[in-house]
Order: C-alpha cells, then sequence, then structure tokens
C-alpha cells in the first residue's frame, strides 16, 4: 500500500512545496489510516525526517481524492445508514456501495435521517452510475420514498445483497474505534465528511491500487 499511496500523491501532484519526500508522507498516510493515532504517527516518523501530527493530518486531508471511482455500468448495488457520534451528538453516516467490486460508490454524513436526505444521498451515489441499478434496501420508508421518485428498481433485502455495505461499515467503525469513540477528535461535520472521502480513498488505493487516471 505505501508504493501505492506515494506513486498516487507523485501523480496527482497533491504537494507543491517539497518540504518532506512524498515516500515519507506517502509513510504517514498509510500509518494514520491503518490505525494509529496522529500523534503516534508523528512520534514514528521522528527518526525519519519528522513529521508533527498537523502535518499528519493535513497530508491525509489532501488525500481525500487520491482515488477516483468511475462511473461505469453497475449490476446492483446496495445501501444503507448507520449512527457515529460526533461532539458527543448522534448524527447518521450514510453509505451505497457496488456489491460485485466492493467499490464504496458515496458515502456522507448527515444530521438528519428523512427521504430529503435519502433521495440527496442517493443522487450522488447514481453518478457513479453509468444507468440504474438494481439497488437493495433495508425497510426504512426514507428509501422507497426517495427511490421511487428517482424512478430507480429497487428491493428490500434484509441479508444477501446488502451484506457488503454492513461488512464495510464494520471496517470503518473498527478503524475509528481504535482511538477515538465519537469519531474524528473534536470535529465538526464538514470535517468528518472531508475525512471519510479520505478514509473510501485510502481504502480504494488499498484494496484495488488503480484509480489514477
Amino acid at each position: 500500500m505505501l508504493h501505492r499511496v506515494e506513486n498516487a500523491i507523485e501523480h496527482r501532484k497533491l504537494f507543491v512545496r517539497q518540504r518532506k519526500s512524498n515516500w515519507l508522507r506517502a509513510l504517514g498516510v498509510v500509518l494514520y489510516h491503518l490505525g494509529l493515532s496522529l500523534r503516534d504517527t508523528s512520534l514514528v516518523l521522528d527518526g525519519m525526517g519528522g513529521a508533527s501530527h498537523e502535518a499528519v493530518r493535513k497530508w491525509y486531508a489532501r488525500c481525500r481524492n487520491i482515488f477516483t471511482v468511475e462511473t461505469r455500468s453497475r449490476r446492483a448495488i446496495a445501501v444503507d445508514e448507520t449512527k457515529i457520534k460526533i461532539r458527543g451528538e448522534w448524527m447518521f453516516l450514510w453509505a451505497a456501495i457496488d456489491i460485485d467490486s466492493w467499490e464504496i460508490l458515496f458515502v456522507w454524513v448527515s444530521q438528519g435521517r428523512s427521504g430529503l436526505e435519502a433521495i440527496s444521498f442517493l443522487r450522488k451515489a447514481l453518478e457513479r452510475c453509468d444507468g440504474p441499478p438494481m439497488v437493495y434496501v433495508d425497510r426504512a420508508p426514507w428509501y422507497r420514498w426517495a427511490l421511487e421518485r428517482l424512478g430507480v428498481p429497487w428491493e428490500h433485502r434484509t441479508f444477501g445483497p446488502r451484506n457488503p455495505v454492513e461488512q464495510w461499515f464494520g471496517i470503518l467503525k473498527q478503524r475509528i474505534k481504535r482511538f477515538y469513540t465519537r469519531g474524528p477528535h473534536n470535529a465538526d461535520i464538514k470535517a468528518v465528511n472531508d475525512w471519510l472521502r479520505s478514509f473510501v480513498s485510502c481504502y480504494h488505493l488499498k484494496r484495488f491500487g488503480g484509480g489514477l487516471s
């Protein structure tokens, strides 16, 4: 993964200034992505050129567009939402995943959970689909309302096709639980959404390796 991140940083030209090597930046991004805290990552880098925990945070934030999910024909996607706590308040994390490739098409945190949030979320997810896929959902009424208005085929499934999105939520929550109980520390909702974009981009780069077009 380290080599992939370094190549992606160079390909994307994410950093104009070269105070630190892209190898060091890639190492910081990978260590933080895999579970070290910002401060622990900074300690590891101390003997290799050094970087503050704030520098690591900024490096990771720059990686939110390091992987591009292509718009293409998709057979089926699964969508779901779960609760996460941010600054002591429960908010809603939405995710859409291609059940064949396990690509995360869109992930988003919102303060509310209704048909209006569902339709906004689904529109973004469907931008990565060339033609309407089958959408698998649970029994939540907001999905049915949104999908009928979007004119997209959908089915209710409790297990089976929806397993990928539920398993991915498990991956994300394990990452968050390693050092924070409320998601990214002291973050507002915009910062959390930015962090999620970085997490998803690094997840894709680790899983697929490409996406550098």
